[in-house]
């Protein structure tokens, strides 16, 4: 497996190679990748000196014309045309221009030279990594956001496990899976083993959200997915509530059924009442015959058939309070019926949302690894999406060259990009920069710290994680 590795510093670097690392590791073929699936190519054949340093080849700056910032990529869902316009709003002097191609594309331009910016999700890979140093090119990345797919169930609900294996989140979700119990997937128990276990069923957005291609593209290897791309039985819907609604219930569900019990016991009891007064009306009639019968006083017969009409009226109101007593008892078990139904549905949701209804949404951990000895569950987490060790997670990067992040305008570009970035994240329902990972972005633009710098050394060297140190982040 290539390995990745970093000039030592904080968070941007380090995640971008953990989510190179972890796709690897899940199974997916480099090779045949979607251009967004984020994996480091396995074929790049740059090795570092012996030193274990990084290339001593001379890096030279990306010839451009100075007020004219050429942005390639844009990748799904991503954040720059929200940061060109905050920059051209607040008074940008520079010209961008923003040419959306496929990732692959936009790294082969910008390691030819002729892009300023790759509008990317995924960190560069190994070969074209290779490809920039040859080049001249040294990639520095910039984080800017993140975004994750989230697989919750409803919470306090029991499926038999709470890690799933990326390669099991794909077989669950693909078209033609023949999952269809939570029996046959997850850490933690026998695979089918118990027939007890929840069916398997499934709901996340339509093909317009950006989350439904994220998905399809970086976990079940779609380049263009659509509802193909997915199971038949795979419930769509156009927003994120509507997921919640499916995997958890309604609001007007949850109600009807804590009603159930009440409903019932007034629906007897309305039959039961019912039983005793056509009893009662039989009585109050042969009573009035009785009476006739037996001539007594006027007064006597008056006040039987008074009785009788009474136990009509009642008769009456009780006939007609059943039928809405009994639709009332059908609403509330049908209710309970659905939220039974629901149980055991996973559903994709953003991750901004699962945090704002985490309390009505239990999280799957996801592992890297498909080794069921030695399982590397993760849960997805401001830290663990922000670092990109969740295995769902992307990270929303801007990629330039070393040697022009001092030009004015790309330089100020950035500045302002990232100062903003937290604000416009959050607009968007994207992760933000922690503050600490903002400011030492930041600290990179105002030539307080130097940037970290990705390089791999492919081979079986060093284990994953190693950290190797660059001179300097122009490898000189």
């Amino acid at each position: 497996m290539s390995r990745v590795f970093v000039k030592k510093g904080a968070g941007l670097a380090c995640g971008a190679a953990i989510i190179a690392l972890l796709v690897t590791g899940c199974g997916v073929n480099p090779d045949e990748a979607p251009e967004s699936a984020g994996a480091s190519g396995s074929e790049a054949i740059f090795v570092p000196p012996e030193s274990g340093k990084s290339s001593k080849q001379n890096t030279k700056p990306t010839p451009r014309e100075a007020g004219t910032i050429r942005v390639v990529g844009k990748a799904q869902g991503s954040l720059t045309p929200s940061l060109v316009k905050a920059y051209n709003g607040a008074g940008g002097t520079a010209t961008i221009t923003v040419e959306e191609q496929g990732e692959n594309q936009a790294f082969e331009e910008f390691c030819a030279g002729n892009a300023d910016i790759v509008d990317s999700a995924r960190p560069i890979s190994e070969a074209e990594y290779r490809k920039c140093i040859a080049n001249g090119i040294q990639p520095v990345q910039f984080q800017i956001a993140s975004d994750a797919v989230v697989l919750a169930i409803k919470n306090e609900t029991d499926v038999g496990t709470d890690c799933l294996s990326f390669e099991e989140v794909r077989n669950i979700f693909r078209a033609g899976s023949d999952i269809n119990s939570w029996s046959q997937v997850g850490y933690g128990h026998d695979l089918g083993g118990d027939l007890n276990e929840p069916r398997m069923k499934v709901a996340g957005p339509d093909e317009d959200s950006n989350l439904f291609s994220f998905f399809g593209q970086y976990v079940l290897g779609d380049p263009e997915p659509t509802m193909l791309s997915f199971r038949s039985d795979y419930q769509a819907y156009p927003d994120d509530a509507g997921v919640r609604r499916a995997v958890v219930g309604s609001n007007r569900d949850f109600r009807a059924a804590a009603q159930f019990e009440r409903s019932r016991q007034v629906y007897q009891g309305i039959l039961d009442s019912l039983a005793e007064n056509r009893r009662a009306v039989r009585d109050a009639r042969a009573e009035v015959a009785k009476g006739i019968a037996d001539e007594r006083p006027p007064e006597d017969q008056a006040r039987d058939r008074a009785k009788l009409a009474k136990a009509e009226k009642n008769l009456e109101n009780l006939e007609k309070s059943l039928p809405a007593a009994r639709r009332y008892v059908n609403q509330n078990r049908a209710a309970l019926r659905r939220l039974a139904e629901m149980r055991g549905t996973l559903g994709l949701f953003r991750f901004s949302y699962y945090e704002a209804f985490e309390e009505q949404l239990r999280p799957m951990e996801v592992s890297a690894s498909n080794d069921f000895a030695r399982p590397e569950c993760i849960f997805p987490s401001q830290a663990t999406v922000t670092n990109a060790t969740y295995p769902l997670a992307r990270q929303l990067l801007l990629t330039i060259n070393y040697k022009n992040m001092k030009d004015q305008d790309i330089n100020e570009f950035l500045v302002q990009s990232l100062s903003r970035s937290q604000e416009l994240a959050e607009n968007v329902a994207l992760v933000p920069l922690p503050d600490e990972t903002q400011a030492t972005e930041l600290a990179w633009l105002n030539g307080t710290s130097e940037p970290d710098v990705i390089f791999y050394q492919s081979g079986a060297a060093p284990e994953v994680g190693t950290e190797q140190q660059a001179d300097s982040a122009s490898g000189e």
